[in-house]
């Protein structure tokens, strides 16, 4: 892995990281991480990809890791949509500096929320996409977000968006009864590294101001969720046990949602997983069913598909 800071369209420069595993891929993949942690965090799955003919990019999002070193977890106006162009230009990045007509866009958690809306604005740049971790919001449930995250973000926006992290991942290790941040891995050790990772747990609760930006992009993904092609590719993964999935519930009305418009997303559920499927303890099983999908689309270009 090498690491470099890329300025984005906007002047923003943001920590990139490149996993040149191959000399020559078979396609490129972009990694989307999620809150509250990094992407070097998934080292060890973007060197699996390479071992598959897979060359990867992947930066700290805006608001985390080394991209936002003093401002971790901090929330701005429009960083949402400004994220989003970020994975189109990372696409692009791919595209030039592997020499590949492909690309795939793998999303974890807040990173595949960031990629429900790319697939929306820039479908036609990618070959496919992993939603990981994932979730729909909407109707009362995103109302209610909506005007919280409004109400407390113009009254302190830098401060720390403790009704949101109580109505979620306190709620979730109240139920799994695991211990701190337990809701994210059956691994107990994975989850002692996340707890003691300043880039992690270290950032704390996230801003209203960043709550307030998801929530409005959640929006806008609810709305224009039809503007992806019936025809496109796209995986969705998540574990049974996962509370941001809700515990499969969420995450079931995501698929049907995509249905809706025409869309036959490949679906897996992981018996007894928890939010991180790929740092799980079954997590060699994820890869390979990852692997999969991405092999079975270019199997498809492969074999007369259009290419993108």
């Amino acid at each position: 892995m090498t690491t470099e800071f890329v300025t984005m369209r906007d002047g923003k420069r943001v920590s990139v990281s490149y996993w040149d595993n191959t000399e020559a891929p078979r396609a490129a993949i972009v990694m989307v991480h999620g809150m509250c942690e990094y992407i070097a965090r998934y080292d060890d799955f973007c060197t699996f990809l390479g071992h598959n003919g897979y060359n990867v990019i992947g930066m700290d999002n805006r608001g985390f890791g080394d991209t936002d070193a003093a401002a971790r977890g901090k929330g701005y106006a429009d960083m949402f949509e400004n994220t989003v162009d970020d994975i189109k230009q990372e696409v692009e990045i791919a595209k030039t500096r592997w020499n590949v007509e492909r690309v795939y866009v793998i999303g974890h958690s807040y990173g595949s929320i960031l990629t429900q809306r790319f697939i929306e604005k820039y479908h036609a740049d990618v070959a496919g996409a992993i939603l990981c971790g994932s979730t729909l919001q909407s109707g009362i449930m995103l109302s209610v977000g909506r005007r919280l995250a409004a109400s407390h973000s113009e009254k302190s926006p830098d401060g720390e968006g403790k009704i949101f992290a109580k109505l979620t991942f306190e709620s979730y290790d109240k139920k799994l009864k695991d211990g701190v941040n337990g809701w994210i891995n059956r691994d107990k050790d994975a989850v002692e590294k996340y707890n003691a990772d300043e880039k992690c747990a270290g950032v704390g609760i996230c801003s209203n101001m960043f709550y307030k930006e998801m929530f409005d992009g959640i929006k806008r993904i609810n709305a224009h969720r039809g503007d992806v092609p019936a025809d496109f590719k796209l995986m969705i993964a998540s574990g049974s046990d996962d509370g941001v999935g809700g515990y499969g519930k969420l995450v079931k009305k995501l698929r049907r949602a995509y249905e809706k418009h025409g869309l036959t997303p490949v679906f897996k559920l992981y018996d007894g997983g928890r939010h991180e499927i790929l740092n799980e303890i079954n997590k060699g099983e994820v890869y390979e069913d990852f692997v999969g999908f991405i092999d079975g689309c270019e199997s498809e270009y492969a074999g007369g598909g259009d290419d993108v």
